[in-house]
């Protein structure tokens, strides 16, 4: 079998992204699914597209300044950024499929078509692309795993996501929340709840590229949001116990950070790193998604901020710990964490259970 994979980004370098999708083309791969990457150059978002006249020319005045006043913080990341990018850039060769231009292709040649996983809806950038609106209606499409990373939709989203959600055959959700919003007005078809890509691989599995860090006894701290509000509760907390902070800074990709902060600062890591220094850390500090998950899949303590002091990316997080009856990770700067210790005893059980769940729709999908 055979199928096309379109993902959130194709110029990802934000490692959550980057990993969900080599999982997925992997765990394609080893139920005998040969994978191609499908480029459809069309970058348009949905939210924009629709814009008609002065709103239109607006939006695009207001892009064209926001870029001018970036530009030189922009330039300054580009060049912190470019050992990480190339050593991202040569994991992508050696482990992604291949890349064919959607307007060389015949779909005839697929048995379906899937785009996922992670927020490939998004209300704020969610492409036309992440609907598979170029996909001919007889083609089967498949949505594994869509966060919606955000708590509603309003009116006008609502209306965006519908007629495009309606001409899919399979749609399944990376949370209960996106399920919950998406059930309020898509009718006649099932959403399904499914974990991330990167928890459909057992731990064993990820150990094929993992790299070990040449820190010991440290605390791992990685951050997309702001965090300087953080630093000193974090340092207390590693001085309490006696261990270094390792830090990825700028771990978004899209901005400098406005602090230094870290024993160690590794600007470079390629995604074998990261996985390397979450399971080789005592804590990890973080607010990010798959920085949970890989704390969960190798039973590390760790400890979840909100990011940015917003709750709109919770939900993720609120589902991994539902699945894996965990208790609630979610701290602030006054949390006393001497109490806060995990219980991984259901750990590997729940695991087996919840990606046979998962793999069934995903396999069921496309063999429908």
């Amino acid at each position: 079998m055979k199928v096309g994979l379109v993902p959130l980004l194709y110029d990802e370098y934000n490692y959550g992204g980057v990993l969900q999708f080599y999982a997925l083309q992997k765990v394609l791969n080893n139920n005998n699914i040969e994978c191609d990457i499908i480029f459809f150059e069309n970058n348009e978002i949905i939210s924009q597209c629709e814009l008609k006249g002065t709103e239109k020319i607006l939006f695009w005045v207001k892009t064209i300044v926001s870029k001018i006043l970036c530009r030189k913080a922009n330039a300054i990341l580009d060049e912190k950024m470019f050992s990480r990018k190339k050593k991202i850039d040569q994991f992508k060769k050696k482990h992604y499929s291949q890349t064919l231009n959607a307007n060389n292709i015949s779909y005839k040649d697929y048995d379906a078509i899937i785009c996922g996983s992670d927020q490939i809806w998004n209300p704020g950038w969610a492409r036309r692309r992440a609907f598979l609106e170029f996909v001919p209606d007889d083609t089967k499409k498949i949505i594994y795993a869509a966060s919606l990373g955000c708590e509603s939709l309003n009116d006008k989203q609502k209306e965006q996501f519908k007629w495009r959600i309606e001409r899919l055959q399979s749609v399944s959700v990376r949370e209960e929340s996106g399920k919950t919003i998406l059930d309020e007005f898509i009718e006649n078809m099932e959403i399904k709840v499914v974990l991330d890509p990167t928890l459909l691989l057992l731990p064993s599995e990820w150990l094929e590229i993992i790299k070990q860090p040449k820190a010991k006894n440290y605390i791992f701290t990685y951050f997309l949001g702001k965090y300087d509000d953080k630093i000193d509760y974090i340092r207390n907390f590693a001085n309490k116990h006696n261990l270094k902070i390792v830090n990825i800074p700028f771990a978004s990709g899209e901005k400098n950070d406005e602090v230094e902060f870290g024993d160690i600062k590794i600007t470079d890591a390629d995604p074998g790193d990261f996985i390397g220094l979450i399971k080789n850390a005592e804590y990890i500090f973080t607010d990010s998604f798959h920085a949970c998950v890989f704390s969960v899949l190798f039973k590390k303590e760790f400890f979840a901020f909100q990011r940015d002091n917003n709750n709109r990316m919770q939900g993720r997080i609120n589902t991994l710990l539902h699945n894996f009856k965990l208790p609630d990770r979610f701290i602030n700067t006054e949390t006393n964490l001497e109490y806060m210790k995990l219980n991984y005893e259901m750990n590997d059980k729940l695991q087996r259970e919840l990606r046979k769940d998962s793999l069934d729709f995903l396999l069921g999908s496309i063999n429908d």
